[in-house]
């Protein structure tokens, strides 16, 4: 009896590991046939920090954002020593808020609107992701972001409406290289109807541009289930914006914290703008002399 119970069983297993096989065939069959799948959640949401990803808001959904910038922290301020203890390192110092609403038009077509306190901006965007990395096919994903900023508190002379606009043009370029790593590149454009071209940069003599050129470069490192490593980092290509002339390239890190409808991005940043209208062209602190401040984003989707 016992060897005919051997027997059985090892012709059951047998069955069983003969149809697994055959099943993994035919799933494997299947998978050829319907060809390489769409690569989903590059990122977790619309912006980074500063940085737009390649995500748009979904078909029939609007997404809330509310992004805050404190003060300097100047921890290690070169000039200050202990200064930022007297603002609660810069946690008493509002330096920018942003309110905003994005709809998805389509699952690959986002518009949005949003108003900022640095130079009361009021801002209208377009986003269009027109490429989709797929797996064991196109390796990237790209969309174009086009955006148009209007200040109510911009400088200029005889008030002209045309000179308080600004506008932004951006390709976006990302790979999800793992299930824990996406990085992004960002050739951006920054066009402003007005500068000031009466300061000179000491160093060079050259004058401001309304014509701003940068590459943007972020990234998403995924720590756990729920968080991840944040970065983003905008180089712009200018004679005038040097430490002369007090400008420098706006460099965030931070942490991303998912919980359900949410993603909560705790960073800190150099820049005190938001938009690219503001912190490509007008990011005055400096890592290195304690001008970091930190700040957070915070979005909630709701569905239609």
């Amino acid at each position: 009896m016992n060897k005919v119970f051997l027997i059985l069983l090892s012709f059951l297993s047998l069955s069983l590991s003969a149809q697994d096989d055959l099943l993994d065939m035919l799933e494997a069959e299947v998978a050829e046939e319907a060809g390489p799948e769409k690569v989903i959640a590059t990122f977790k949401g619309i912006k980074l920090i500063n940085a737009q990803t390649i995500e748009t808001t979904k078909k029939n959904t609007l997404e809330f954002r509310i992004t805050h910038r404190f003060g300097d922290m100047d921890v290690f301020n070169k000039q200050n020593l202990g200064l930022g203890k007297h603002t609660l390192y810069g946690l008493e110092n509002a330096s920018n808020i942003r309110f905003s609403f994005d709809y998805g038009v389509t699952d690959k077509l986002s518009i949005g609107v949003g108003r900022s306190k640095m130079n009361e901006h009021i801002d209208g965007n377009l986003k269009f992701r027109f490429l989709e990395q797929k797996s064991g096919g196109i390796p990237i994903s790209a969309a174009y972001y086009v955006s148009a900023a209007l200040s109510a508190v911009a400088t200029i002379p005889n008030n002209e409406f045309a000179n308080r606009m600004s506008y932004v043009h951006q390709l976006i370029i990302a790979s999800k290289i793992t299930r824990g790593i996406s990085l992004e590149l960002l050739p951006t454009i920054v066009h402003r109807n007005y500068v000031d071209q009466t300061i000179l940069n000491p160093d060079n003599g050259s004058v401001d541009e309304n014509d701003l050129y940068a590459l943007g470069f972020a990234g998403r490192f995924k720590v756990s289930k729920r968080m991840a490593f944040v970065v983003d980092y905008f180089l712009t290509f200018s004679e005038y914006r040097n430490d002369a002339t007090g400008y420098y390239d706006a460099l965030s890190v931070g942490i991303e914290i998912e919980t359900g409808g949410h993603v909560f991005h705790i960073n800190v940043s150099n820049s005190g703008g938001i938009i690219e209208n503001d912190f490509i062209p007008s990011t005055e602190s400096d890592w290195g002399n304690g001008g970091y401040r930190l700040g957070f984003n915070i979005s909630r989707v709701f569905s239609f």
